[in-house]
């Protein structure tokens, strides 16, 4: 079968897709990336593009609020691309992959039946990052607008079973839904050793490390309540939480007052290659995010060693995550759940923590950018011989 040339439309590429890219260039005939803008505000990452096509699209950012029924709101941001249209036309990719289900994969819909008139044989996948908990209490006009782009695209690439579940409610047939799992660059996370760890008090502190953007969805403050009752009940006992990220929710955190075994160390946004020997100087990953489509913060630590503790409203806890073998799994929108998971974590002694991650990182071995792309490549092929 000869290889198709792509189109991928993007909002933004983070770093930690680029070498995933990569990879795929040269699985393709071409690969042509549209984005709509270099990266989001939001974002303190740096672009970079080196070996790759990758063109900013003429775009408007709208931003809004998204108010979850869970009880926590958003700030995101809608992108309208203003001349997609034209730029499919020169470019004349045999497959439009686009990301998510907005106005811009509507656009990509309208080019894959207006195609045909040109001669031109085209299909669309659609790149649907989502879960049922990251999706739950859409609009019924969002919904609406979704099941359209279900009935104009081929097929549908999404990253676990919780994504899979949503996209067959909102009409995509199984056959044409495909699971494709997120990845990150694991070598930049096997390759680091976690320096010496030093004594505090009597005994080592157990370590706790949560990357991420310090917002209401992360389920911070919650957790952090929920750490401090647990060394209200442990005087002997030392927790040491770092949390690496920026957010609104920082003077909140820094407003409430913790035991004096309890240390709460906010490091802000790091440089991106810091991120890897900042998390291997940890005990385990604290992940209690109230939803999120996948995590790739899971697959990371995993691949530094690190057992999870994870919240099982992100899909990559779902995914990865076995209890009791490479970490702990709790709701954290229930609070004897959390509780239930943090002791066990906690009283798991080190050795056996070190076996966890062990596991942890032989987990990680299966979700790189090369099962990825041998999935995407599965995808494209079925889709385009269809």
């Amino acid at each position: 079968m000869p290889r198709c040339s792509v189109v991928l439309l993007l909002n933004f590429v983070p770093p930690y897709r680029t070498a995933l890219l990569r990879a795929l260039e040269g699985e393709v005939r071409r690969l042509t990336v549209l984005v709509s803008t270099d990266m989001e505000a939001d974002r303190s990452w740096k672009p970079d593009w080196r070996g790759l096509d990758i063109r900013v699209a003429r775009s408007i950012a709208l931003p809004y609020r998204r108010q979850h029924p869970d009880g926590f709101s958003e700030a995101l941001t809608l992108h309208l691309t203003v001349d997609l249209l034209p730029r499919l036309g020169f470019l004349a990719p045999d497959m439009v992959i686009s990301g998510e289900f907005g106005i811009r994969t509507l656009q990509a819909c309208l080019y894959r039946r207006l195609a045909p008139l040109f001669g031109r044989r085209t299909r669309l996948l659609v790149w649907a990052t989502v879960s049922e908990h990251s999706e739950h209490g859409r609009g019924r006009l969002r919904t609406i607008l979704r099941r359209l782009i279900a009935k104009l695209s081929d097929g549908v690439m999404t990253n676990g079973e919780s994504g899979a579940r949503y996209l067959e409610g909102i009409g995509f047939a199984p056959g044409r839904i495909f699971r494709i799992h997120q990845s990150t660059d694991l070598d930049r996370f096997t390759d680091i050793t976690a320096p010496a760890r030093t004594a505090t008090g009597t005994e080592q502190a157990v370590r706790l490390v949560t990357v991420g953007s310090l917002i209401p969805r992360k389920g911070l403050r919650s957790f952090l309540q929920h750490l401090s009752a647990w060394c209200g009940l442990h005087p002997d006992r030392t927790l040491h939480w770092r949390l690496i990220g920026e957010g609104p929710e920082r003077a909140a955190l820094e407003a409430l007052v913790l035991p004096d075994n309890l240390r709460l160390e906010l490091l802000g946004n790091q440089p991106y290659e810091s991120v890897p020997g900042l998390m291997a100087d940890a005990d385990l990953l604290a992940f209690p995010t109230l939803a999120d489509e996948w995590g790739l913060v899971v697959n990371e630590a995993m691949a530094a060693g690190l057992p999870v503790l994870a919240s099982s409203r992100a899909q990559a806890s779902e995914e990865m995550v076995t209890d009791g073998e490479n970490g702990w799994l709790f709701d954290p929108a229930d609070p004897d759940s959390t509780e239930k998971a943090l002791f066990r974590a906690l009283d798991t002694p080190p050795e056996q923590r070190t076996a966890m991650g062990g596991a942890a990182r032989r987990t990680s071995a299966g979700f790189s950018h090369e099962h990825v792309v041998q999935r995407m490549t599965r995808a494209i092929d079925a889709v385009w011989s269809s």
